[in-house]
């Protein structure tokens, strides 16, 4: 991380990280001006930043300390049972996900 980049995410507060987030996500700044594309991606990557940075926590769809994107695959031992695919399979279903849209589920019992 580049000196100037390691100043700005020392600089940051919680407070002006939940700017940033707001802002992003209303596409305006706390008093209603709009947000360039340029402050959107800039305040992105402070956020991200930040998140490396000081977050501790292991909530899917984060950067951790170590700079990688927690996601929700490292969630799925927290829930116990099968996933609706494996019950499926169980039952004797065939699931071509190649091929699958919406909802299609080919029976191989037909």
């Amino acid at each position: 991380m580049s000196t100037d980049y390691a100043k700005l995410v020392d600089s940051l507060t919680p407070d002006i990280v939940e700017r940033f987030t707001e802002a992003v996500e209303t596409g305006k700044w706390p008093d209603g001006s709009a947000l360039s594309e340029a402050q959107r991606e800039n305040c992105m990557q402070a956020i991200m930043l930040y998140n490396a940075r000081h977050n501790s926590s292991d909530e899917p769809f984060t950067i951790s300390a170590q700079g990688e994107i927690q996601t929700g695959k490292k969630m799925r031992s927290d829930f116990e049972g099968q996933s609706s695919n494996d019950r499926l399979r169980q039952q004797g279903h065939t699931i071509d996900l190649k091929t699958i849209d919406s909802k299609t589920v080919d029976n191989t019992d037909e």
